[in-house]
């Protein structure tokens, strides 16, 4: 079965996915947590206010001392001031307030934050219902007035085309046809116009207006219910919102009196309502004093929100990369794992194939009832392969055996340079075709296991004489805590150097070997349970394998 490739982004799609499914789950918990905290805050500021517009202000503004309780008119014009202006100084709305003031026998409304634009025409002064009218009227008035600007560069000229609706006595309400608006510019300490002239329309209903006489107005002033230190589009924004509007619906159309309630809504917004009614006025009216309020916890939340969610999610995915490296690597090394398994496999199988035919070839042979002087040569055959699988067997049982550890190590004293003597003599073929030389400026005592290492030394001082042609040579030199292990003869592969140590491995494969391909691999272990580092590269000589003892 062909394996699946693996890349980095595989491993990162896979973890990151869990890790942003985690890191969404712990956010939403911790966004709800904040958020509740700060709309128990928000809630115990808007009863807060209540509180405060309950009691002093609307006992003085109801105060009799302070007032003929007998001129009704006079009470009227003292209820119809807008002063109740409660919203939160948070960022624009976050939380808006609303408040009115509603004659209970007659339904007439007193007092509301929808009369937030006064004018005035000579000595009287009309307050104008800005309820329906649009943001862009409501902003142009604002920046017309230089509203929420701390440095007022420009401030433009502003008339007002109205239709005066008044009752003498009563009320002087103004509705809106068109605002004029003539910029001008600071020359010399004096403000003058620049010559433009612009022209906003806005909203009216003409059959309202059909009777009632048309006039120009200036400003007189503004008391707008906006959020406190924000931008004129901010605020205007805010007049014309529809929660606002909600709010202003329900304060000015009182249901019940002496009652409060909160209203959670989804999203954690919190709305709180009261009403109040109060003493009588004017020996036959009462009035409804209403108080309603709504904030957004989450909103207000944000400015430490955002901070904390970028912070975290750069710290998943920075933990999900960390992983999906690490995971990266272990599936790199397994899949090298079962590659080496694989070649193993095969590389045995054809390690033992040969032995195998020749001795099934040899056993068809003798049972041919072959001549005697013939039977004699055909079982030396089978003895020799048979030998040589039983190396193999031994070999790989050996390899085994130190890989898992089964072998412990006895560990002695002795000197290197001897041990490394008597094996290059004991390497050396019989007939004398191959030159030698052994160079150490030491000793060099050791602490190690004398016969794994003298195996190991074997192999490599094999591996040496097997790829060495006739007449070459083979150095041996221990020095600066190094034995090295030099043939003179082709050089290996680059690519081939690191996977030299591989049982079964072959460099080139076309190349046949006397070996049996587990000599390097079993030096290797052995001088991993030593502790000693190994390596193979090419000189200009030719291949050189070495290790370090210290």
């Amino acid at each position: 079965m062909k394996t699946i490739r693996r890349t980095f982004g595989s491993f990162f799609t896979r973890i990151g996915a869990g890790f942003l499914a985690f890191w969404l789950a712990v956010m939403a918990m911790f966004t709800v947590l904040v958020s509740q905290q700060r709309a128990e805050l928000m809630l115990s500021d808007m009863e807060s206010k209540s509180n405060r517009l309950m009691g002093e202000d609307t006992d003085i503004l109801l105060d009799p001392s302070t007032y003929d309780a007998t001129d009704e008119t006079e009470l009227r014009r003292r209820l119809s001031k807008a002063v109740f202006m409660a919203d939160s100084t948070d960022p624009p709305n976050l939380q808006i307030v609303e408040t009115a003031i509603t004659d209970l026998n007659t339904g007439d409304i007193l007092q509301s934050n929808r009369w937030w634009l006064e004018l005035i025409e000579g000595e009287n002064l009309y307050r104008v219902d800005m309820s329906s009218q649009p943001r862009e009227v409501c902003e142009t008035i604002l920046a017309g007035a230089g509203a929420a600007e701390k440095n007022i560069e420009s401030l433009p000229g502003m008339t007002f085309e109205v239709w005066a609706d008044s009752v003498p006595g009563y009320r002087d309400d103004a509705y809106l046809k068109s605002i004029t608006i003539k910029p001008t510019k600071n020359v010399g300490g004096t403000w003058e116009p620049t010559g433009e002239v612009r022209m906003v329309e806005c909203t009216y209903d003409a059959v309202q207006m059909k009777n009632l006489p048309l006039k120009t107005m200036t400003c007189s002033g503004i008391m707008y219910p906006g959020p406190n230190g924000a931008t004129a589009e901010q605020i205007a924004a805010s007049l014309s919102s529809p929660a606002r509007q909600a709010l202003r619906e329900w304060a000015e159309n009182p249901s019940g009196a002496n009652s409060s309630q909160t209203v959670e809504k989804p999203w954690l917004v919190r709305t709180y309502r009261r009403q109040i009614k109060y003493c009588p006025f004017a020996e036959s009216h009462y009035v409804f004093v209403s108080y309603a309020a709504e904030g957004y916890p989450l909103k207000a939340s944000l400015p430490v929100l955002i901070p904390v969610w970028a912070f975290s999610l750069a710290l998943a995915l920075f933990c999900a990369a960390v992983l999906s490296y690490a995971l990266l690597r272990v599936w790199r090394r397994q899949e090298h794992v079962e590659q080496v398994r694989r070649e193993t496999t095969a590389a045995l199988a054809h390690e033992l194939k040969t032995p195998l035919s020749v001795l099934s070839a040899a056993a068809e042979l003798l049972e041919d009832n072959l001549a005697p002087e013939k039977q004699a040569h055909y079982l030396d055959v089978i003895q020799t392969q048979a030998q040589r699988i039983d190396g193999s067997v031994r070999k790989m049982l050996e390899l085994s055996r130190l890989e898992t550890g089964v072998q412990a190590l006895r560990r002695e004293e002795f000197p290197l340079a001897a041990l490394a003597q008597e094996r290059l003599a004991a390497a050396l073929p019989a007939d004398g075709s191959l030159r030698t030389e052994l160079a150490s400026d030491n000793e060099y005592m050791v602490n190690a296991d004398r016969a794994l290492l003298a195996r190991a030394l074997d192999a490599l001082l094999e591996n040496a004489v097997q790829h060495t042609p006739e007449g070459g040579c083979i150095t041996v030199r221990i020095a600066n805590g190094m034995l090295s292990v030099a043939n003179t003869g082709d050089a290996i592969p680059n690519h081939a150097l690191p996977r030299l140590w591989e049982a079964y491995y072959q460099a080139d494969p076309s190349r046949s070997t006397k070996g049996d391909g587990l000599g390097l691999s079993i030096a290797k272990t052995v001088f991993d349970l030593h502790g000693y580092t190994c390596g193979a590269e090419n000189t200009d000589a030719g291949p050189k394998f070495w290790f370090k003892f210290a």
